[in-house]
């Protein structure tokens, strides 16, 4: 996966990174169903202060520096046709993190520190396998309603099944999306 993601060509290199930083979410999913785009958007976790580490790598490459959530630690670097976010790991290990996600299909992540390695804590490259969308829990849901529109999006991009505890509580919760900001 780390050779098919071509990390030569993103505009950072590893050795930029933090130790203890992954690359999380869509690029990782989509790079395990084999579907490659020139210029992914890449989503890295790493263990602390996300905002201030962006803030300093958009000096040296040059990129345009966009603080995007400064209560959670996150931040995005646009440069070249690329979109780079980082956010800072919450809870004290990167399965602490992942667990705190949306659907299993996007708390799939590939560790960066010496060897890349994947790491799957929760069966993600399963549902991947079965083509199903299945969702961490309900919790992390409600936490984020916008999770509830995602989980059809992923269905429909995918073309996969909803699992039928994930369409229980996309479904219980519809309601909830009220709460979420029109844009």
């Amino acid at each position: 996966l780390f050779g098919d993601l071509n990390p030569k060509n993103w505009p950072i290199s590893i050795s930029d990174l933090p130790a203890g930083s992954a690359l999380v979410g869509g690029s990782v999913r989509d790079g395990l169903l084999s579907k490659f785009i020139l210029k992914p958007d890449l989503d890295f976790v790493i263990p602390t202060n996300a905002i201030e580490f962006t803030k300093n790598l958009s000096s040296k490459i040059n990129a345009s520096f966009i603080k995007l959530d400064e209560k959670r630690d996150i931040a995005r670097l646009v440069v070249k046709g690329w979109t780079l976010d980082f956010a800072r790991q919450i809870g004290e290990n990167l399965e602490d993190d992942l667990l705190r996600r949306d659907f299993r299909i996007n708390a799939i992540a590939l560790r960066l520190d010496g060897n890349p390695e994947i790491f799957d804590p929760i069966g993600g490259i399963d549902d991947l396998k079965s083509k199903k969308v299945v969702a961490i829990s309900e919790k992390n849901l409600i936490d984020d309603p916008l999770r509830i529109l995602r989980g059809f999006r992923l269905m429909c991009e995918l073309n996969f099944e909803l699992d039928t505890k994930t369409k229980s509580f996309l479904k219980n919760n519809v309601n909830k999306l009220s709460n979420v900001a029109p844009e």
